[in-house]
């Protein structure tokens, strides 16, 4: 067990949205952890809650959703429970994120000087002129040419790459403690979302961050992270050191994930998917809300919450499953290898 607090400590989470057709519950009792320097991973399908993570934690939600339960502690301080002005101070400076659209996140009609320069001086505290030498070197930093003058140049000039650069130039030139990345490569082709991809670890490394990495990728979470949580239906299903994880899932829900993953080596003619869809969560199910997408569910599943269950305090290693130590969902060592393998190269 980690004798250190962790820098991010999200307890019992719970976030809402308000809409006309209903409340929909989309983190119910979100609980996980990052350690200071520590790249962990946070997976799921879509709309499982892994944006709405992260948005809670910075507080930036739509205007009808609203986190109303839980705690939130970053460095032992409740992000929940700070004033408007506090909360912008540690926003960007403390936590960066990066978003997954760089086309979105930057605004064409300003240059990439003024989109990085305002928010520099702001939390540094230093002249404009200031902020412009620390807004170059973060550039050049993360492999952009001739930094100097393409400061200067709006957004569209820019690659979709390169945008994604500048993206995270931005988040690391104040220096957080702590990056989220949400789906950082989803609007990149494969050979750049393998140099994004790098980039960041690199830039994690070399920092010293500790990162949330949100992906649907299991293959990124492999290479990229430490500790990965599970998500499912606005729940963690399970938590733990990323290797013990791919090589022995204790819920049914992550072994479902390995084995949607296609393989050159399986001697199928058809991929093989989770059945069902994805829960609303608007009207979720009772009980444990995989259940009606899972063979092993039974009669309890479909009626009671399965506990958050510690299977190894040493490991963190927890799981939600009323079933989870009568399955053998054990993945041998060469499928585990096979599935953890990212084939794209930069």
């Amino acid at each position: 067990m980690k004798m250190v607090k962790p820098i991010l400590d999200a307890q019992d989470i719970y976030t809402y949205f308000y809409t006309e057709s209903g409340v929909v519950e989309a983190l119910d009792g979100v609980s996980f952890d990052v350690y200071h320097g520590e790249p962990v991973g946070i997976v799921g399908e879509s709309g499982c809650g892994k944006t709405v993570t992260a948005k809670s934690t910075l507080r930036i939600l739509d205007k009808n959703g609203k986190t109303v339960a839980g705690k939130i502690l970053y460095k032992g301080v409740d992000l929940l429970e700070l004033p408007d002005l506090q909360m912008r101070k540690i926003r960007g400076k403390e936590i960066a994120m990066i978003f997954q659209d760089p086309m979105t996140s930057l605004n064409p009609i300003f240059k990439i000087d003024d989109q990085m320069t305002e928010v520099i001086a702001l939390h540094r505290n230093c002249s404009k002129k200031e902020a412009l030498e620390y807004a170059i070197e973060a550039l050049e930093q993360v492999g952009i040419a001739d930094a100097a003058s393409r400061v200067k140049d709006y957004p569209h000039q820019f690659s979709g790459g390169q945008r994604q650069r500048v993206l995270i130039a931005r988040a690391l030139a104040l220096q957080p403690s702590l990056l989220i990345a949400d789906e950082p490569t989803t609007a990149l082709d494969v050979t750049i979302q393998a140099q994004i991809l790098e980039l960041i670890k690199e830039m994690q490394k070399k920092h010293g961050l500790a990162m949330m990495l949100i992906t649907h990728n299991l293959g990124v979470v492999a290479e990229t992270t430490k500790r990965v949580h599970i998500f499912y239906g606005g729940r963690v299903v399970e938590s733990g050191p990323t290797e013990d994880i791919f090589i022995d899932p204790k819920h049914p829900y992550t072994r479902a994930l390995f084995d949607s993953i296609p393989s050159l080596e399986k001697d199928k003619h058809r991929l093989t998917t989770i059945p069902g869809l994805v829960p609303r969560l608007i009207n979720p199910p009772k009980g444990c809300r995989f259940h009606p997408r899972c063979k092993f569910a039974t009669e309890i599943c479909m009626r009671e919450r399965p506990p958050d269950i510690i299977i190894d305090k040493q490991k963190a290693r927890r799981v939600q499953c009323h079933h989870f130590d009568e399955l053998d969902l054990h993945v041998d060592e060469t499928t585990m290898q096979e599935r953890t393998h990212v084939k794209e190269e930069a």
